[in-house]
C-alpha cells in the first residue's frame, strides 16, 4: 500500500472509531495531515482537491463506497475510521489481498454471466485523465436483427466514480437485459480534480461523444442507434437526461458527421441533478453542507469556452431541454436525500406534466441519497436496490416493446 495513501487513511483513526465525521471536518483533517494535498497553497482545501484525495483512497478501497455513487458520504466516511483503526490492530503482507476494482474483475463477471464483451474502447481521444473510455457488452440473446442499446453514465459528483459501477452495483441490470436481447455500453468521462481545466458542459460533452461514436459504429456493434436508452445515478442521472433530451449534434465534441445521428427514446435518472437554474431547489443542500457545497459550486460553474457561467447551467439543466417530442423519463429520489434534494425531480416532473410529457416519479421514502437509510430515522426506505434494479429493468423494457 503507497505511504502516502496510508497516512491518509490513518489520519482518521485519531477521530476515534466512534467520532461522526463532518465534511468540513474532513478536509480539515485532510489538510493537516496531507499538507501537499493542497495543490495551490492557499491553506484551503478546495472540493476538487478533496475530490483528488477521495478518489485515491476509493481505488484502494472501492469498498468504503458503499451506495456506488463514487464519492463518500458521512456514514462512508465514519465507516472508512473504523477500516483504519481496524487495519491497525492487524497488519497484513503486502499483495496478500486483491483489490474487488482490479481491471480483471468486470471481465470476470462478463464470464460468470457468459458475456462477451469489448472493455476500455477510447471513444474520443484521451486526456491525461485517461477516462474517454467505455464498455460495451453484446446480448446474450439474439432477439432483434438490431438489437436496443441500454446505456449507463456512472455518478460520482462530477469529480469521480467509474463505469466499473454497473458491474459492482447493477449487475442485475446487465445480466436481465442482455438474456432480453439488449445490448449493454457504460460509459467513463472526464471529471473536475484530475488535474485538467474543464468547463462544467466538457463533462456532458464526454457523454454526447460517447453516444456519437456508439451510433457511427452501430454496425460494428449489431446495435439500432435509434433505439437507446440511457441511466444514470446521482451526476450520472443529469448526463442521462441531457443525452436524450438535446440533439445528436449537442454540444459538438470530437464525434461528429455522417453516422453520428441517434435517437433515445426514454432516460431514466435515480437521484439526479434536473437544473441549475432554479438555485431555491438546492436550498436542503445548501444548509446541510454549506462550504462543500460553496466551493463546488466555485469549481464547477465558471466561465469557459466564451461562455458564462449562467449560459452553461442552462446548457446542462435537463428543465432547459424539454420539447413537445421528447422522449419520456423515469425520475427515481430517495425523499430525505440531503445531496440532491427531491424537490429537483419533482420539479422536472412538473414542467413536464403541464407540457403533456411521459414523466414518472418514484419516490422512495425514508431514504436518503443511493436510496441509504436516513440517519436517525428507524424506517427501512421503501424500497431495496434491487427493487429499484427491476424497475428500470420492467421501464426499459416497456420503452423497447
Amino acid at each position: 500500500m503507497p505511504k502516502t495513501i496510508f497516512r491518509l487513511i490513518a489520519f482518521t483513526v485519531i477521530l476515534g472509531s466512534t467520532t461522526a465525521i463532518s465534511n468540513d471536518n474532513f478536509a480539515k483533517k485532510i489538510l493537516s495531515s496531507q499538507p501537499q494535498a493542497d495543490r495551490d497553497g492557499d491553506g484551503v482545501l478546495s472540493a476538487s482537491e478533496e475530490a483528488a484525495v477521495v478518489q485515491q483512497i476509493l481505488k484502494r478501497y472501492p469498498q468504503v463506497d458503499r451506495d456506488g455513487d463514487g464519492t463518500l458520504s458521512d456514514s462512508e466516511k465514519q465507516n472508512l475510521v473504523r477500516m483504519s483503526a481496524n487495519r491497525t490492530k492487524k497488519s497484513r503482507p503486502a499483495g496478500s489481498r486483491k483489490s474487488p476494482n482490479e481491471n480483471n474483475s468486470s471481465s470476470a463477471l462478463l464470464t460468470q454471466l457468459g458475456l462477451k464483451g469489448e472493455l476500455d474502447i477510447e471513444y474520443r481521444k484521451n486526456t491525461s485523465q485517461q477516462r474517454n473510455k467505455l464498455d460495451f457488452i453484446y446480448p446474450k440473446n439474439k432477439v432483434y436483427e438490431k438489437a436496443p442499446l441500454f446505456i449507463y453514465i456512472h455518478g460520482g459528483g462530477n469529480t469521480g466514480g467509474t463505469k466499473n459501477a454497473i458491474y459492482n452495483k447493477s449487475s442485475l441490470v446487465l445480466k436481465e437485459l442482455t438474456e432480453a436481447g439488449f445490448a449493454v455500453a457504460t460509459v467513463d468521462y472526464r471529471v473536475f480534480g484530475q488535474g485538467e481545466e474543464l468547463g462544467f458542459h466538457h463533462l456532458f460533452q464526454d457523454c454526447k461523444d460517447a453516444l456519437r461514436f456508439l451510433a457511427k459504429n452501430a454496425d460494428r456493434f449489431g446495435i439500432d442507434p435509434d433505439k437507446f436508452v440511457t441511466w444514470g445515478t446521482s451526476a450520472g442521472g443529469s448526463k442521462a437526461l441531457i443525452t436524450a433530451l438535446t440533439e445528436s449534434d449537442f454540444l459538438p465534441g470530437e464525434v461528429s458527421g455522417p453516422g453520428t445521428e441517434h435517437t433515445v427514446i426514454g432516460a431514466i435518472s435515480f437521484f439526479g441533478a434536473t437544473t441549475y437554474v432554479v438555485p431555491e431547489l438546492w436550498q436542503k443542500r445548501l444548509e446541510r453542507f454549506p462550504s462543500r457545497s460553496q466551493s463546488k459550486a466555485e469549481m464547477m460553474l465558471k466561465p469557459s469556452d466564451g461562455m458564462s457561467p449562467e449560459e452553461i447551467q442552462k446548457l446542462v439543466s435537463a428543465d432547459q431541454h424539454l420539447k413537445s417530442d421528447s422522449p419520456p423519463i423515469l425520475l427515481v429520489h430517495g425523499d430525505n436525500d440531503p445531496v440532491v434534494p427531491i424537490e429537483l425531480s419533482k420539479h422536472l416532473h412538473e414542467v413536464a406534466k403541464k407540457r403533456n410529457l411521459d414523466v414518472k416519479l418514484v419516490e422512495v421514502k425514508n431514504a436518503g441519497h443511493g436510496f441509504s437509510k436516513v440517519r436517525g430515522n428507524s424506517a427501512q426506505p421503501s424500497m431495496t436496490w434491487e427493487d429499484t434494479q427491476r424497475l428500470v429493468i420492467q421501464q426499459v423494457m416497456d420503452w423497447v416493446q
